[in-house]
C-alpha cells in the first residue's frame, strides 16, 4: 500500500504528540526549543506576543511551502478553531480572530494555503498542481493536524472542542473540511462559501465581465454604471419593500419580490429612467445566472441587493478603471498582505480570469472574447474535482457529532444567496436528518460576510461553541448593527432557513425583541431561474 508523503507527516505527528503526552506535565514555555522537530514541517520562529491578549506565536512552514501561524493564549480555554481566508488566499489569513477567538481563550490558526500573492492573483497556480491541491484542501486539513499537534504539545493537554469558522473562500474551506476531512472540526462555520469554482462561479463572473465589458480591453466604464444601479433599486424597493411590514430599504426574502427589470426598458430615446436594451441584457445576466449557448443554466443569478452600496455591484460586478474601488478590504477581516492590487476593473473581473486562465486553461492569454461556455463542465472536471465543495453528503461528519452552521447575506454580491440556499436545500435532499446537525441562516440586506443595510455581525463561533456544549441547535440568532466604534447600534433576529423575521406590528424595529420567526418556505429555484 502505498502511503503519501502528507501521510506519512500525520502518523509521525502522532506519534510524537502520544510520547509528549507521557511526560510530566509543566507550565508551556513560550521557545523554539519546546517543540521538536516534526517531519516536513519547519517552525521558523515562536515570539511571545501580548497583541490583543498575551499569547505565544508559532510562524512555521509545512512542506515546501505552507505557511501558517499559531497563536497560543496564555489563559488558554482549552479549545481550538482555525480561521479561514479570503479570495485565492496568498497570505497567512484567520478570520476567526475577527470574532474575538484570541480573546477569548482559543488556541487559533490561520494558513497562506500554499503561495504568496495578492488574494485576487491566481498567477501563483500557472502549471503547479501541487499549489492547487494545497489551495483546494490539502493545506487547510495539513495545517489542522500540524496545529492540533502542536497545541496539545504546548499546553500537554488534550482539546476539548476544535472548530472551523471561514466566509467566502473560507466558507468553502469550511464545507470541505466537512465533506473530505470530518475528523479534523468538532463544528463548522462556513459562511457565504464559494463553493462551486467551476462551472459555478467561472461562469458566473465570466458572463457578467462579458455583459459589462464586451471588449475585454477596453475596461474603463461598464455598461451599467451607477444611475442605472440606481434606477433598478430604487424601482424594486418601490415595489416590495413594504413587503415585510416595514420601509427599510431591506427585503426580507429578495426572491419573494416579483419587481421585472425588463419594466425598465427604455421606449425609444435613453434617458436616466430606463435602461438600454445592452444594459437590460446585462442586467438580466446578473439576475438570471450564467447559460451556455443553449439556455441551459450553468449556475444561480444573484437576487435583489447591494446594487448601490458600497461593498455591492461597483465593487464586485460593475465598476470601471474610472470608478476604481479600493480592493484593500474586498471581504471583511482579509488582508491583501502587502500586495499591490491588481488592474481590474471589479472584484470578479480580476477572480473569473483568474480562475478561467490558471486553474482551467493553464494559459495566461486566454480571453472571454468569443467564448461560448459550452464545453466548460468537462474542461474544468479536473480541477473541479479538487477545489469543488459540493458534496451534500455529510453523513461522515455528522455521524462522530459534527454540528454545521451556513450562512449568508441576501444582498451578497459576491457569492449568490440562491447558492447557498441550493446547496443546503440538496444536503436535505441527500438526506432529510441532516437537518438535525446542520443550520442556515440567511442574513436580510447583508453584503458579503459582512456589512450592508441590514444587521450583519453575529458571533457565529459563540453560536456554534454553544451548539456543541448544550446540544441544543440554534433556531435563531441575533444579528447586530455596529456603529463606527464597532459598537452595537441595534439588533434583529435572523431565523434559521426556511422561517424569517417578521415585525411585530409595535416597537423598535432596530430591537430584535420587536420581531417574531415565521414560515418564510418559497418555492424552490433551480439555477437561472
Amino acid at each position: 500500500m502505498k502511503v503519501k508523503r502528507g501521510s506519512i507527516a500525520i502518523i509521525s505527528l502522532t506519534a510524537l504528540l502520544l510520547t509528549a503526552q507521557q511526560t510530566s506535565a509543566a507550565s508551556p514555555v513560550c521557545a523554539k526549543e519546546s517543540f521538536p522537530s516534526f517531519p516536513d514541517v519547519t517552525i521558523n520562529s515562536v515570539t511571545q506576543e501580548t497583541a490583543s491578549a498575551p499569547h505565544c506565536k508559532i510562524a512555521g512552514v509545512i512542506g515546501p511551502e505552507i505557511h501558517f501561524e499559531l497563536l497560543l493564549p496564555e489563559k488558554w480555554n482549552a479549545k481550538f478553531v482555525m480561521g479561514g481566508g479570503g479570495g485565492f488566499v496568498g497570505s497567512v489569513m484567520n478570520t476567526s480572530l475577527a470574532y474575538g477567538s484570541l480573546q477569548a481563550g482559543y488556541a487559533t490558526v490561520g494558513t497562506d494555503t500554499g503561495h504568496q500573492a495578492h488574494p485576487l492573483d491566481a498567477s501563483w497556480a500557472f502549471n503547479n498542481l501541487e499549489r492547487l491541491v494545497n489551495f483546494g484542501h490539502q493545506a487547510v486539513h495539513r495545517t489542522a493536524v500540524t496545529a492540533k499537534a502542536l497545541t496539545k504539545m504546548y499546553y500537554q493537554s488534550d482539546i476539548a472542542r476544535s472548530y472551523f469558522t471561514g466566509c467566502s473562500r473560507g466558507g468553502s474551506q469550511a464545507l470541505m473540511e466537512a465533506q473530505r476531512y470530518p475528523e479534523d472540526f468538532d463544528g463548522i462555520v462556513a459562511g457565504a462559501p464559494a463553493y462551486n469554482w467551476s462551472p459555478g462561479l467561472a461562469s458566473l463572473t465570466m458572463q457578467v465581465s462579458q455583459a459589462m465589458y464586451p471588449d475585454p480591453y477596453n475596461l474603463q466604464e461598464a455598461v451599467v454604471g451607477p444611475k442605472e444601479q440606481k434606477l433598478i433599486e430604487s424601482s424594486y424597493l418601490a415595489m416590495c419593500d413594504k413587503q415585510d411590514g416595514i420601509e427599510d430599504g431591506i427585503l426580507n426574502d429578495p426572491r419573494q419580490c416579483q419587481f421585472d427589470v425588463s419594466t425598465l426598458l427604455c421606449n425609444g430615446e435613453k434617458t436616466d429612467s430606463c435602461l438600454s436594451d445592452e444594459q437590460l441584457a446585462a442586467v438580466k445576466v446578473i439576475y438570471a445566472g450564467p447559460k451556455d449557448s443553449k439556455g441551459d443554466p450553468l449556475f444561480y443569478g444573484y437576487p435583489f441587493g447591494s446594487e448601490t452600496s458600497v461593498g455591492g455591484w461597483s465593487r464586485w460586478l460593475t465598476g470601471g478603471l474610472e470608478h476604481q474601488v479600493s480592493l484593500d478590504e474586498f471581504q471583511g477581516g482579509v488582508d491583501v498582505g502587502g500586495f499591490d492590487d491588481p488592474v481590474v476593473p471589479n472584484t470578479h473581473f480580476g477572480f473569473g480570469n483568474g480562475i478561467m486562465k490558471y486553474f482551467i486553461y493553464n494559459d495566461p492569454d486566454w480571453t472571454y472574447e468569443n467564448y461560448d461556455y459550452d464545453t466548460l463542465r468537462q474542461d474544468s472536471e479536473r480541477v473541479a474535482e479538487t477545489i469543488n465543495a459540493t458534496n451534500p453528503d455529510l453523513s461522515a461528519f455528522r455521524q462522530r457529532g459534527g454540528k454545521l452552521i451556513i450562512y449568508s447575506g441576501w444582498s451578497d454580491s459576491a457569492a449568490p444567496g440562491r447558492a447557498v440556499v441550493g446547496y443546503y436545500e440538496d444536503v436535505l435532499a441527500h438526506d432529510k436528518t441532516a437537518a438535525d446537525d446542520t443550520r442556515l441562516f440567511m442574513m436580510p440586506g447583508v453584503e458579503h460576510c459582512f456589512g450592508g443595510p441590514g444587521p450583519s455581525f453575529v458571533n457565529y463561533l459563540t453560536e456554534i461553541d454553544e451548539w456543541m456544549e448544550t446540544g441544543n441547535a440554534p433556531e435563531q440568532v441575533t444579528a447586530f448593527w455596529l456603529d463606527e466604534k464597532m459598537q452595537a447600534n441595534g439588533s434583529r433576529p435572523v431565523c434559521a432557513y426556511p422561517e424569517v423575521a417578521r415585525y411585530d406590528g409595535k416597537g423598535n424595529t432596530r430591537d430584535a425583541a420587536s420581531f417574531s420567526c415565521v414560515d418564510g418556505s418559497y418555492p424552490t429555484h433551480s439555477p437561472g431561474n
